[in-house]
């Protein structure tokens, strides 16, 4: 019993610090599902035969993925608060991403209220399969959050995500991955929705 008490005023001084006037430190854990509808992409290439090929397609596919993300952050307000995310992100079929997306959540009734949920970020996202190049994505959205504990509460969720990326171009005669040096420009975007879960402390 006694080896519980320091974790509980762990958990319990950040949001004691805060409601004293300070700055209070929070982190917090988001499952999410995502739904990706939309993919567009431009490439600009020459092939092994010598002229170049543009192709800007479209692909109205869907796509389910899933979202595990951890954050540490900083309430800057009772109201506000900003925080830095990261984990595993599905954007696409068989494209995973690593995002470090910067925060912002804005809960009108306050942070340690019941009450409607507005936020939007965006940041950084490194694909895990090649090619690993940075990209980049934006993140908006709303949602409710429940209030369980004393600084501890529940954000049910609802966004929309707008991602960037970079694929491997096949020559359409060789059938073989086109080398950069003969890539003028190599450009994707998913745009999908999500639905998620997330626990803050």
């Amino acid at each position: 019993m006694k080896k519980l008490i320091p974790l509980v005023l762990l958990v319990l001084l950040p949001s004691m610090s805060m409601r004293a006037g300070m700055p209070r430190i929070s982190w917090g854990l988001e499952w999410g599902y995502t739904g990706t509808f939309l993919k567009t992409a431009q490439r600009n290439f020459i092939c092994s035969e010598g002229y170049r090929i543009v192709e800007n397609p479209v692909r109205w596919d869907y796509y389910s993925n899933g979202s595990v993300l951890a954050n540490a952050g900083l309430d800057i307000t009772q109201k506000l608060n900003c925080a830095l995310y990261s984990g595993l992100q599905g954007v696409y079929s068989k494209r995973w991403m690593v995002p470090m997306e910067l925060r912002l959540r804005w809960c009108p009734s306050g942070l340690y209220s019941d009450g409607l949920l507005i936020m939007g970020g965006g940041g950084l996202v490194l694909p895990t399969e090649p090619l690993r190049e940075v990209c980049y994505r934006a993140h908006v959205g709303a949602g409710y959050r429940v209030e369980l504990l004393n600084g501890i509460s529940i954000d049910f969720l609802a966004s929309w995500m707008f991602t960037t990326d970079k694929e491997m171009i096949l020559d359409p005669d060789t059938r073989e991955y086109v080398v950069p040096a003969m890539i003028s420009a190599n450009f994707a975007e998913y745009q999908a929705f999500n639905l998620s879960v997330a626990i803050n402390f």
